[in-house]
């Protein structure tokens, strides 16, 4: 299984699907992957969270990656690093599903660059972002052919 941003901010957020999502990845037969897109997003989600400002400081975004080191070391989780192929698969999946494309998604970049990277690995997304769900089969499948 493959983890995305969102699942793991709704559990450092103690959000209510939070136990189900620890309980998930907990779960699984195999070790769950995530990949350095996600590391980005969580951490720079944490720093600015935590930030008097709109800007995170250097400080806070050291404390965030302490925080999503120790929680992957926790769930026993490995980040995969971005290839090139994966990042033009992420191109691809937000010029279809991403903020200006014409699908009710509206996926922001980084999660169609996580998305790639679970696509990459044949694995299914653990995630908590309604938005992922507005993507059919049929959509993954038209994706998956290039039309």
């Amino acid at each position: 299984m493959f983890v995305d941003s969102s699942a793991f901010l709704a559990i450092l957020g103690n959000r209510s699907d939070a136990a189900l999502l620890v309980e998930k990845i907990k779960g699984s037969r195999k070790p769950c992957k995530t990949s350095a897109s996600v590391r980005l997003d969580v951490v720079m989600a944490l720093a600015e969270s935590r930030a008097d400002t709109r800007s995170a400081s250097a400080e806070a975004v050291e404390q965030a990656t302490e925080i999503f080191d120790g929680l992957l070391q926790i769930l026993n989780v490995y980040e995969i690093a971005i290839s090139p192929r994966i990042a033009a698969d992420g191109c691809r999946l937000a010029a279809r599903f991403g903020p200006q494309a014409d699908h009710p998604a509206k996926l922001t970049v980084q999660t169609c660059l996580a998305l790639a990277a679970a696509e990459s690995l044949r694995l299914p997304v653990l995630h908590s972002n309604p938005a992922i769900d507005r993507i059919t089969e049929q959509d993954w499948e038209a994706w998956r052919a290039g039309e």
